[in-house]
């Protein structure tokens, strides 16, 4: 029994050491306004163009999100709602997205994230 055990014990050492701790990741910060005014409630995400990562994604507050995002080129989607109000019929408040199909689903947008954290990228929607 003992033979058998050194070889487990062995192999689940060696994953442990070997810091099985997924991709490196770095820190993106910066601000995102469409038409002038801040984006006060959103979303960005990051999309890797090497399709084995995974995405980034973080929240836009007032105007600004930080995120930590795998280096290399990332496609980039920005996503805002606003809030309407109360609905009385639905019995809740309604928000509406504000920021064109261009700019998340069909974005164009990208951003060559390095291997630091100091990664600092401002969007200022629409782009002309």
């Amino acid at each position: 029994m003992r033979r058998h055990l050194t070889p487990v014990v062995a192999v689940t050492l060696m994953a442990l050491l070997s810091g099985c701790g997924g991709t490196p990741t770095y820190k993106v910060s910066g601000t995102v306004t469409w038409q002038g005014k801040e984006v006060e409630d959103g979303q960005i995400t990051f999309l890797p163009e090497d399709g084995n990562l995974h995405p980034a994604t973080a929240k836009i507050v007032n105007g600004r999100y930080e995120a930590r995002v795998p280096a290399g080129r990332s496609k980039v989607e920005i996503s805002a709602q606003r809030d309407l109000g109360y609905n009385a019929a639905m019995h809740q408040n309604v928000k509406e997205s504000y920021i064109p199909a261009e700019y998340h689903a069909l974005s164009k947008l990208t951003i060559d994230v390095e291997k630091n954290d100091t990664n600092n990228m401002d969007f200022h929607l629409p782009v002309k």
